[in-house]
């Protein structure tokens, strides 16, 4: 869907997590002899891993996984680091409205599981994450989105139990900031900040650990099922498995398998930091915190204090992905945060990265095996939101697919299934030109 320049996986990411990582090789090799394995994982992001890890781990299955870049390359290593809720675009009431009460508390219910996990497994597999904050804010960016979020504690607390609190804007300015758009917010006391990129490293060191074998630069190339066996044909050499796992979520390429064309609905998403920021910058703001917030524009900011006081501050992105509109959208987010936070109008910028998160016209994710076979199974579509509920997905597929005796339920009706195709498959862009559109005006209003 958009320019060559964003599916390169040969280029590294600008991104300010490459940046300050460290840390050294880590020894994995691309795919370079024929194999076979139990299961093949196609992605080596947060379901993928995590899959190959209880895989491996809990159950000691032959499984390797294929990843087109370098282990990190994809959104699960350059996303904002946001362990929050929930992976759906669609409201409260309009979850309930599709699915029923019963369900829509299960999908919340799962959303906390997953977070859970995250902080389980950086324990139990001794994974630095940079944890930060405690829960997460939502900021109400014009006046007339307070009530909105007054109503959304209301309904997170009495429907889910999950602990709210609201606070006007003088209320939050006192515990965390003050901007040009901050009319008050809503603390939800679930979720935490994250170093990305050091808990997919960790993930993968762990999953390695356990015995699974990871190959990065190894993009599959073709794919092709007969006599019951898959034959998934990279570069250098064909792995064959008898089941596979489909991880892949925004970076999915029409054409590497029939059942997931025409379905995703790959969105840009854009990040700046700033150098860090001295004592004085912060009182500009009055910045008192280290919980990552969102706002409640459609088109949202994201942004969040980073361990070094470096300032994140994430959006939307263009829609062609052309590196010429990157540098426009750059420009465009140097501006926006100028006019939001005008204390640190000249603060340097030091970093700029994007990458595609992936939506579907489901707007929730999709975890499950296919209908006609059911030797495939797959995990994607976190509309943007898939650090909690990607190690969550990627755990569940492991259980489903080595304990079918105990697991004989299908997934819960929120996530299950396969989203449906888009019907007219190859204006999607132009289609998501057109909802920006109409969200900008939403949001000026």
């Amino acid at each position: 869907m958009y320019h060559p320049s964003i599916y390169d996986d040969t280029q590294p990411v600008p991104s300010y997590w490459e940046a300050t990582d460290t840390r050294g090789g880590n020894g994995y090799q691309p795919l370079l002899s024929d194999v076979a394995c139990d299961v093949a994982i196609i992605g080596g992001g947060y379901t993928g891993l995590s899959a190959a890890l209880h895989l491996a781990r809990d159950y000691d299955i032959d499984v390797r996984v294929l990843e087109a870049g370098h282990i990190g390359w994809g959104a699960s290593g350059r996303n904002g680091g946001f362990c929050c809720l929930p992976a759906s675009r669609l409201s409260i009431q309009q979850l309930i409205q599709r699915y029923g009460l019963d369900a829509t508390k299960r999908f919340f219910a799962i959303q906390l599981e997953g977070m859970d996990l995250v902080a389980s497994l950086a324990a139990d597999e001794n994974i630095d994450l940079d944890r930060q904050g405690d829960g997460n804010f939502t900021v109400a960016h014009h006046p007339s989105r307070f009530q909105a979020l007054q109503e959304e504690a209301q309904a997170l607390s009495s429907l889910f139990g999950i602990k709210t609190r609201v606070l006007t804007r003088s209320e939050f300015i006192e515990v965390g900031h003050d901007s040009t758009e901050q009319y008050g917010a809503m603390h939800m006391a679930a979720g935490f900040a994250l170093n990305p990129l050091k808990f997919l490293k960790g993930l993968a060191a762990a999953t390695a650990r356990r015995g699974a074998r990871l190959h990065p630069h190894s993009r599959v190339l073709e794919w092709v099922h007969a006599g019951g066996v898959h034959r998934l044909v990279t570069r250098e050499a064909t792995l064959t498995a008898h089941r596979v796992i489909v991880a892949t979520n925004g970076f999915t390429r029409e054409g590497l398998h029939q059942a997931f064309d025409k379905m995703m609905l790959p969105a840009l998403s854009n990040i700046i930091t700033t150098r860090p920021l001295t004592d004085e910058e912060l009182e500009r703001q009055k910045w008192h915190t280290s919980t990552p917030i969102c706002n409640t524009r459609n088109l949202l900011f994201y942004y969040r204090m980073l361990p070094d006081r470096s300032f994140m501050f994430g959006t939307r992105g263009d829609t062609t992905g052309h590196p010429k509109d990157g540098a426009r959208m750059r420009d465009w987010m140097i501006r926006r945060l100028a006019e939001v936070f005008p204390g640190w109008r000249d603060v340097p910028i030091t970093h700029f990265w994007r990458g595609l998160v992936c939506m579907t016209r489901k707007l929730t994710p999709s975890v499950g095996q296919l209908d006609d076979d059911a030797s495939v199974w797959y995990g994607f579509g976190y509309q943007a939101n898939g650090v909690n509920t990607a190690p969550w997905a990627g755990m569940m597929l492991a259980r489903h697919i080595a304990e079918p005796n105990k697991y004989v339920e299908p997934f819960p009706s929120v996530i299950h299934g396969l989203a449906p195709k888009f019907p007219f498959a190859a204006i999607r862009r132009w289609a998501l030109r057109a909802a920006y559109t109409y969200y900008r005006i939403q949001d000026a209003r």
